[in-house]
């Protein structure tokens, strides 16, 4: 029997930019960080010589683990699917005012798709942006 969701995990490029913003720009607490290397956690993950180090992040019951893989090869930035491909696209937060996040957000020079808006008829009012590692963060405000 499945209990309930744990968390996403995202492998990043670089930890301390992604915890950077997650923990600032998204407002989510720092939960844990821990570091793993050798046979027991490549035979976990299922990479040869794993050695990462990983931050686990929560918001209301919501948890981001970021995993940040040493090897260079694994430092590939590799292009995002585009939202109507299959496959995870994005996060979303829900925040009180969409606008006044926009702009917060904005101000440390992520770019949006568009400005805020509401894509239907007493619908929730919504922004994309790209955070790091190319991972699509949608915000949201309810019952706009």
């Amino acid at each position: 029997m499945v209990k309930s969701f744990l968390h996403i995990g995202i492998s990043v490029i670089d930890l301390e930019a992604s915890v950077k913003f997650y923990s600032e720009i998204m407002q989510m607490d720092i939960e844990r960080r821990s570091k793993y290397q050798g046979d027991l956690i490549s035979r976990i993950v299922g990479v040869k010589d794993a050695d990462l180090d990983i931050c686990v992040l929560e918001k209301d019951n919501l948890r981001i683990e970021l995993l940040d893989y040493k090897s260079d090869k694994h430092k590939k930035l590799i292009k995002h699917p585009n939202q109507d491909q299959p496959g995870l696209v994005h996060l979303s937060f829900l925040v009180d005012d969409v606008d006044k996040e926009y702009e917060r957000i904005k101000a440390y020079g992520y770019e949006f798709n568009s400005p805020p808006m509401v894509a239907r008829k007493n619908g929730p009012k919504i922004a994309y942006f790209k955070g790091p590692d190319n991972v699509v963060i949608e915000i949201y405000e309810k019952n706009f």
